[in-house]
């Protein structure tokens, strides 16, 4: 009987020391899987910052120091131009301690993306790492450019940018960036955090760029009381030079405290769930030098413009020459604008959206607006600046209904040639003169 006892407990040890070696088993695989996974890869380079996770330092081709790490990243991507490889950033805080001439024509910079004459992938790990007070968003992978990497005599420079190029329609760059954070130190100075001109093929995912990067760091939370106004300079994004039948994506991007959120150009351009917040201007369009004319869609779905002085601004229409000027199309569906004095820099509302040259853009433009914190959406603010601009749009409150009574319409704020079914008049209306809520029938007749 002894025997069998013993014999048992034998067995049963046996079969807890065989799952604790598959336990050990188990989670060395995992951590390999984790860390490891990305330096093994024979495709990917991989580098850490300095504040980067132990397990990560060790794993990764190049480690920061968290001085000039400009530096090291450039390395990196260097390597990955030699041989062919991608880009794997693990999660931290990459501190830009300068910007340098690249000898390539383009502007100072601290770090530029090669123009590889390929799909270049350059991918953050995306975990959470802390909340606002920590300044470190979602977003695991930060480039933070330092206030004394700033020029004193005021000259612009980029953070990141491509490779400098004739043009960036024919330069065979394309650029694939996904879950990585720009921050400018401040919204104060002339700069682009993220200068994509010379790429010609763009796929943006989860990038976050932010003009408040040394308030995020010394500990102020969003949105950081009421910042001072941005200079126009101050830039967060400027898409390409031109198309050369290749789309430009992005998705998820946000530009917050700039002076321009969005430099938006270039030819079929699709940008989905992008936030434009707390600056100057969300959005300007074709506000920059670029070769090739600008003439196939722009469309934005499910963007917003929130807490910025002015509303989006329309420019250049066409090529810098002038050969070929107007008729672009710009497509904002379900685009949703908050504007509240006391909540944008300055706390002082800047202009209605409007075009330098009135009515050369096109386009259709679904939105809503809401006119203070925890507010329906409005009927009855203006969108559009009274001097032609918008005229070749197609504009819709979304919070209009398509037919209502005369004493409903009246307290719309129309836009130009819009139509509704007067449920009173029985028939249909349109307005010609938002400015004086003039409405007429299908035969020109003023309708009250």
């Amino acid at each position: 009987m002894q025997d069998n006892k013993t014999s048992r407990k034998a067995v049963c040890i046996s079969v807890c020391m065989c799952l604790a070696v598959c336990a050990v088993v188990v989670l060395a695989v995992a951590y390999v899987a984790v860390f490891s996974a990305p330096a093994g890869d024979a495709r990917q380079v991989t580098i850490a910052a300095a504040d980067s996770r132990p397990a990560a330092k060790a794993a990764a081709d190049y480690v920061c120091t968290g001085t000039n790490d400009e530096l090291v990243v450039q390395r990196a991507i260097d390597d990955c131009a030699e041989s062919g490889r991608q880009l794997f950033l693990y999660s931290g805080l990459y501190r830009l301690d300068d910007v340098r001439d690249f000898g390539d024509g383009g502007p100072r910079a601290a770090v530029v993306i090669r123009n590889m004459h390929r799909t270049f992938e350059m991918v953050g790990e995306r975990r959470y790492v802390g909340g606002w007070a920590k300044g470190m968003e979602t977003n695991g992978v930060v480039f933070y450019l330092r206030p004394e990497a700033l020029p004193a005599d005021g000259e612009s420079v980029d953070i990141v940018r491509g490779e400098w190029s004739e043009q960036g329609i024919m330069n065979g760059s394309a650029l694939n960036l996904e879950n990585v954070a720009i921050w400018a130190p401040d919204s104060q100075h002339n700069l682009r955090a993220l200068n994509l001109q010379r790429v010609n093929s763009l796929e943006l995912s989860n990038v976050k760029l932010n003009a408040f990067g040394k308030a995020m760091l010394d500990g102020l939370k969003y949105p950081f009381g009421n910042p001072p106004s941005p200079v126009v300079g101050n830039i967060g994004i400027t898409l390409t030079d031109g198309s050369n039948n290749v789309p430009v994506n992005l998705v998820n991007v946000s530009a917050t405290g700039f002076g321009q959120g969005f430099q938006v150009g270039g030819e079929h351009v699709v940008m989905v769930n992008c936030a434009a917040t707390f600056g100057l201007y969300g959005y300007t369009f074709g506000n920059y030098p670029y070769h090739c004319a600008f003439n196939h869609p722009i469309t934005m779905i499910n963007c917003c413009d929130e807490q910025n002085v002015n509303m989006p601004l329309f420019v250049s229409c066409g090529d810098n020459g002038g050969e070929l000027h107007g008729l672009q199309e710009v497509t904002m569906v379900s685009f949703n604008f908050e504007r509240v004095a006391e909540h944008v820099p300055g706390k002082q509302l800047g202009d209605l959206m409007r075009e330098t040259r009135p009515g050369t853009w096109r386009g259709q433009i679904g939105f809503t607006t809401q006119p203070k914190w925890n507010a329906v959406n409005s009927v009855d603010l203006p969108l559009w600046a009274e001097d032609g601009s918008g005229t070749g749009f197609r504009t819709v409150n979304n919070a209009h209904k398509p037919a209502c009574t005369s004493a409903e319409r009246r307290t719309y704020y129309p836009q130009y040639m819009q139509q509704v079914f007067d449920l009173d008049l029985n028939k249909l209306v349109i307005c010609t003169d938002p400015a004086k809520r003039l409405w007429v029938d299908a035969l020109g007749t003023p309708c009250p």
